[in-house]
């Protein structure tokens, strides 16, 4: 399977284990998010993501070796002390991308194992990833993150679904996605809130 490599842009999917679900409530999907900053938000920016009951989509950007000493330090100095992985050094440390979604899934499966008294695999083998091939190709996967609760008969709009970026990245509010990026890529607010039909029509590939 391909390495991440630094300065390059991915699409990160997998599954359940069997196609079983891995979210089984509100905080299961929030505990996730908090898990995925935790571990991987110094190594990787993050422009799109989408958690469903049984899959997530993340869309990513390895930051280089200079960007994650920057923000390593940023985050160490913020005054809200945000714990992230590795902050009790006092300089950045040369993690690997891939090494942290493996820290995630693992940390991820141990919490819903211990509070459903389950044991073993959660999440799918490995992870898959698709390198970004262009700008179109980001974009597409921008839509198609978003669309995927939509494709899946979950709800008929974007704006309604709680567990993906998009409502964040239209409000600015999230703390990690890179949003005014994404909204200057697609144009501006009107382009990524009104057509629906765009949306609608963007790079239907279907991995999961």
């Amino acid at each position: 399977m391909e390495p991440l490599k630094k300065g390059h842009y991915y699409h990160i999917y997998n599954r359940g284990a069997g196609k079983a679900s891995i979210f089984f409530n509100a905080h299961d999907y929030h505990l996730f998010v908090r898990k995925y900053f935790y571990y991987l938000h110094i190594l990787a920016e993050t422009y799109a993501w989408c958690l469903l009951n049984n899959h997530f989509h993340l869309l990513i950007r390895v930051r280089s070796t200079e960007e994650q000493n920057y923000t390593f330090r940023r985050v160490k100095s913020d005054s809200q002390k945000i714990s992230f992985y590795g902050d009790r050094y006092s300089t950045p440390k040369p993690y690997s991308v891939s090494q942290q979604f493996s820290h995630l899934f693992n940390s991820y499966t141990k919490n819903i194992n211990l509070k459903k008294n389950r044991s073993g695999t959660l999440i799918e083998g490995s992870f898959k990833r698709k390198k970004i091939l262009d700008e179109n190709h980001f974009i597409h996967i921008v839509c198609y993150i978003h669309r995927n609760p939509i494709h899946h008969g979950i709800t008929a709009n974007y704006s309604d679904y709680p567990y993906s970026s998009y409502k964040h990245i239209l409000s600015g509010d999230h703390s990690f996605i890179k949003t005014e990026n994404i909204i200057n890529r697609l144009g501006g607010v009107k382009n990524y809130i009104l057509p629906t039909t765009n949306l609608n029509e963007c790079w239907v590939m279907i991995f999961i």
